[in-house]
């Protein structure tokens, strides 16, 4: 059956493996009959459907004839499925998920709602009422860089629970290594815990190499892409960073002309304190925690490398904060926001960091470290 072409605005809830999608009349007036009929029956069909070109293209073709606006809430899944729908031709917007205050607010959220109140909202808009701010997609380029980056973080976080793992095991049977090693799965270390002929530990000896293979494979990929990236070498230049936060940095921020100054950057990584108003006085509460929350620690990581690895007005800014009696993770966090706004300084002015060759080398080896986390956890103990 043909309809005649209408406005329409869609929301779509979107799940790694199920979407669901809701449309409603965007047009002036009171929808037709036929339209109301089309709407019902679409509402129906695509109450779920999968997250997969198929399901995307089976929901293009249906609107196909009509002028359509859909809006989806930003996750790392709808940076997926924006590019598939967009090069079906489709016109998406993508919101930030903390603007979206009838959703996260709400005492029904399911699936359903969330996809009939994303509609609600995209009608609005394309109305001339906007509640929202739009997030940044990034290029399919950038993208694939992201990809890389998650991938290389997933294998860290193995590395570290394994290097767990082989440690209660040792302990639990009463068996000790000949010395205590820095690194659990260094080659020496491997070695001595092959000669238990643990089925276990044999195991994780070899799955500890997997990664470690893995992890240098996938270093070496992402020099590659980065070497001819103009934020990256800024970005590089910093004592503190190591090629995994520095590429992830790089991708995370892509176009950091968006960005109307240090502090919005901060921001946008969820470094910046809340504000709490009460009786005309303002409370600085804890950061935002805004954006993603592994760039948020690579920051954190990279600017605990840089305060003992180079002489600026970060570190001093540390040792003040300390002297005052701030504990060690209220520092670090706000000398990281510190870290931020130099860093989009740096690239907008297109400036590189000055820095000893062997102070750099040596902040970049503490900050590719495996043991990272741990010297961390120690100063944080201290």
């Amino acid at each position: 059956m043909e309809y005649a072409s209408m406005k329409i605005a869609i929301g779509i809830d979107v799940h790694k493996e199920k979407c669901a999608a809701f449309a409603v009349f965007a047009g002036l007036g009171e929808p037709r009959p036929k339209h109301t009929e089309f709407l019902n029956k679409f509402n129906e069909d695509f109450r779920r459907f999968t997250s997969d070109f198929k399901g995307m293209n089976e929901l293009h073709d249906r609107i196909q004839d009509h002028e359509v606006e859909i809006l989806i809430e930003n996750s790392t899944k709808s940076h997926d499925i924006y590019w598939m729908l967009r090069q079906l031709g489709l016109n998406v917007t993508v919101a930030h998920a903390t603007d979206l205050y009838r959703i996260t607010m709400s005492k029904t959220k399911n699936d359903d709602n969330d996809a009939r109140e994303l509609a609600g909202y995209m009608r609005r808009r394309m109305m001339g009422e906007n509640e929202f701010h739009e997030a940044h997609i990034p290029s399919l380029e950038v993208l694939k860089v992201r990809e890389i980056c998650r991938f290389a973080l997933n294998d860290r976080a193995d590395l570290s629970a394994l290097k767990c793992q082989i440690r209660a095991h040792l302990l639990i049977r009463g068996w000790k290594l000949t010395r205590a090693y820095k690194d659990i799965t260094s080659v020496g270390a491997l070695r001595e815990i092959r000669a238990f002929k643990d089925p276990v530990l044999l195991l994780d000896s070899a799955k500890a190499e997997s990664l470690k293979k893995r992890m240098k494979e996938t270093e070496k990929v992402m020099r590659y892409l980065m070497q001819d990236n103009p934020v990256f070498k800024v970005i590089w230049s910093v004592p503190g960073f190591g090629i995994l936060s520095a590429t992830y940095l790089t991708c995370m921020t892509d176009d950091i002309a968006r960005f109307e100054d240090g502090r919005s950057f901060s921001a946008s990584m969820g470094l910046t304190p809340r504000l709490y108003e009460s009786s005309d006085k303002p409370h600085n509460c804890g950061i935002s925690r805004r954006g993603d929350a592994a760039l948020r620690k690579l920051m954190c990581q990279a600017t605990f490398v840089h305060i003992y690895h180079a002489e600026s007005f970060i570190s001093e800014k540390y040792k003040r904060l300390k002297a005052s009696g701030k504990h060690h993770n209220e520092a670090l966090v706000a000398c990281a926001n510190s870290m931020g706004r130099m860093i989009w300084k740096m690239v907008v002015e297109n400036r590189t960091y000055g820095s000893a060759p062997g102070d750099l080398a040596a902040a970049r080896s503490m900050a590719d470290s495996e043991d990272l986390f741990e010297l961390m956890e120690e100063s944080d103990s201290e």
